[in-house]
């Protein structure tokens, strides 16, 4: 028998986009068995605009509220909610091609060793002008990589974890074995940005396996409210910051090795004065205290916090 899907697509504030979205999965040239919207405590008009589209829709569509907790915790109610053996994300502001479904989820039943199959997709702008393609990321191009016909490519580093310790470079929009999900806990509800990475990062520890097909079967829009956005940059390296600790502290159940470890350590380290000299350079009042604990936790040089303190003074407004 053919495995039960499930879309999953959290949303916050959404009504921009949750329709081109929905329009995608309907689109589909495999559809799938039910999809949950999880409204994030939305304050415009996402949540009738979903109900609108399921009055036309022949999808079992699903909408479900939360407060807002954010994306991770709007992933996992979704997931507790599904019936699907296979979970595919999309975000509210992204859409999928008519055969992504399909290639992705042919792509799981082929290799049944893979925990998450996925694709390539086109980055655009705010315009939907193409920007790149989403795998032309350099660290995803240095990856070692399996053709395993057909158009499937399989991740086959074995050092993947290291690889992206620095920063994901796999696409949120995916298709998970549901199993795999509950494996590492689903996605980290304390994280308010890249909880995507940990995910990742665990997934790739506890289940290994992950494979793409290479092909452009989706679209991630880039706008001002994406969370990786610029003016978004130091609350990311914060939570990328906190990534790295949940990496230490849960070493040995994730069965680091030494390699693994020293490689989140130096990670901590070179984040530390990426964190610096962003936080001065947009004048961030955090500067100050957070060259302090930097400093203190000897992850970053007095040189570094003086030329950081010197640049946040002389770029800051005079009173």
């Amino acid at each position: 028998m053919s495995p039960r899907i499930s879309v999953v697509i959290p949303a916050y504030n959404a009504d921009k986009f949750i329709v081109r979205a929905l329009a995608s999965v309907e689109s589909q040239t495999l559809k799938p068995d039910e999809v949950i919207v999880v409204d994030d405590g939305s304050t415009d008009h996402t949540a009738p605009r979903v109900e609108e589209f399921a009055r036309h829709s022949a999808l079992a569509l699903m909408l479900e509220r939360q407060s807002n907790q954010g994306s991770a915790a709007a992933r996992n109610h979704g997931v507790r909610r599904a019936v699907g053996e296979l979970i595919t994300f999309l975000d509210a502001d992204d859409l999928i091609y008519p055969r992504f479904l399909e290639r992705t989820v042919s792509g799981l039943t082929r290799f049944s060793n893979w925990a998450a199959c996925f694709s390539d997709r086109d980055v655009v702008d705010a315009d939907g002008k193409l920007i790149s393609r989403d795998l032309d990321h350099p660290v995803f191009r240095q990856l070692a990589k399996k053709a395993m016909g057909d158009g499937f490519v399989e991740l086959e580093d074995g050092d993947l974890f290291s690889s992206m310790i620095a920063g994901s470079v796999i696409p949120m929009t995916i298709t998970c074995r549901k199993s795999c999900i509950d494996e590492v806990s689903g996605f980290d509800e304390t994280l308010l940005f890249n909880e995507d990475r940990l995910f990742f990062l665990q997934l790739i520890k506890k289940k290994g396996r992950l494979g793409y097909f290479d092909e452009s079967l989706g679209v991630w829009q880039r706008h001002a409210s994406n969370k990786t956005s610029a003016s978004n940059a130091i609350n990311a390296m914060k939570y990328s910051d906190l990534i790295l600790q949940k990496l230490m502290a849960g070493k040995d159940g994730l069965g680091l090795s030494p390699a693994e470890i020293a490689g989140v350590q130096a990670a901590r380290h070179k984040l530390a004065s990426q964190w610096m000299y962003a936080a001065s350079c947009t004048r961030s009042r955090s500067t100050l205290a957070l060259g302090r604990r930097l400093l203190a936790e000897r992850r970053i040089t007095l040189g570094c916090f003086l030329k950081a303190v010197g640049r946040y003074v002389i770029s800051s407004p005079k009173s």
